[in-house]
């Protein structure tokens, strides 16, 4: 035990040792392992302020000579000697960790009312709400979700997208992509080509889909800019919310669309696709309402081919292999490669990049369109 005291402490002098000082180490739990008298100042010759009991857990706030100013579960604050104070080894793990993650953290201004959860899912139990304008930290980040510290200290996960950052470098893993980039495309700073353009995004790259709005993206690229691209150029499993057919678009050809991302007007038409329909050729076609569900991993379709974003699972006694199917919930064309054992009848199965998305997805009542 001793051993372990000797452990954690140079662990966490290690923050101060260059300030020679009372300096702030973390706000991580640990344990009495005998009773002692918690004191008003870092000094056997201070006064007592309290006594804590054995085996009761308390939280570090700062380190000053071999004593620790600790608030105990009532929320009273004092000074106990470094000796008496208890680390298991997950406890220190868990110090360094926290460590790591309060040296990253950024601060951020919560947008709209934001459920505070305690995990990164919408499934997941509210802990409270966050009120619009409140001020947070940011810790980390994972699919969409910033885990983020109250102000009271509490540590939950709000949505990203209703949270303003100070800075837009936050951690980024190219494992929590879920988008590249079809081929080369402004960036701007808005859902429209009025907006001015920030830099241009190479074919390839991946990025980070946050949101869509009227057809396009917002996405966070690894040097953490963020801003919009028409989702015509990203390919992405996150839904991708439709303009109106009443309003131009960069998906289409149109002429009161003056260019396109990434291309000019006059390559538009060349460049057309079943990935964009008008709102005409979307109607001509047979639709049908299915039971959608969404799949993910390494394996090989019924068809001989690869999965990948843009192949669905069908019974093929009602829609056959090689069917294109529009799905209007992303706004492109899927095709029939794969089938699967309950998959019958008016049911499909998404493929989708990462086991998350599809348990994001979980089951839902779509419309498709039957293309040929």
């Amino acid at each position: 035990m001793f051993k372990k005291n000797l452990q954690a402490t140079a662990f966490l002098s290690t923050a101060v040792m260059v300030l020679g000082a009372s300096t702030s180490v973390l706000s991580q739990a640990a344990t009495v392992d005998r009773d002692v008298n918690m004191r008003e100042k870092a000094t056997t010759d201070s006064k007592v302020k309290g006594l804590i009991k054995e085996g009761s857990k308390v939280k570090i706030l700062s380190e000053l000579n071999g004593w620790y100013k600790v608030e105990n579960s009532d929320g009273k604050q004092g000074w106990l000697y470094g000796q008496f104070i208890n680390f298991s080894d997950e406890e220190i793990e868990n110090a360094k960790d926290e460590e790591t993650e309060n040296a990253k953290a950024v601060s951020g201004t919560v947008t709209e009312n934001l459920n505070f959860r305690k995990g990164p899912s919408r499934d997941e139990e509210i802990i409270s709400v966050h009120e619009r304008g409140s001020k947070i930290e940011i810790l980390s980040e994972s699919d969409g979700w910033y885990k983020v510290k109250n102000s009271d200290g509490e540590v939950g996960w709000s949505h990203s997208e209703y949270i303003k950052t100070s800075d837009t470098k936050l951690s980024w893993s190219e494992k929590d992509t879920n988008g590249t980039f079809k081929n080369t495309a402004n960036m701007r700073k808005g859902a429209s080509t009025n907006y001015e353009v920030i830099k241009v995004v190479e074919k390839g790259e991946k990025v980070k889909v946050i949101s869509a709005l009227d057809g396009w993206y917002k996405y966070q690229t690894s040097d953490g800019e963020i801003g919009w691209t028409h989702g015509s150029h990203i390919d992405s499993s996150v839904a991708l919310t439709p303009k109106s057919a009443s309003k131009s678009s960069e998906s289409k050809t149109s002429k009161l669309s003056k260019s396109s991302e990434g291309k000019s007007s006059s390559s538009n038409k060349s460049q057309s696709s079943e990935d964009s329909l008008s709102s005409s050729e979307i109607s001509s076609k047979k639709s049908m309402t299915v039971s959608a569900t969404a799949y993910s991993g390494h394996t090989i379709t019924a068809t001989g081919t690869t999965p990948k974003w843009g192949t669905i699972a069908v019974d093929p006694s009602v829609i056959p292999y090689g069917t294109k199917v529009y799905i209007p919930r992303f706004g492109r064309t899927f095709v029939a490669e794969d089938c699967g054992g309950a998959i019958k009848g008016n049911k499909i199965d998404i493929f989708m990049n990462s086991e998350s998305e599809c348990n994001s997805w979980g089951r839902r009542s779509i419309t498709i369109q039957i293309l040929d």
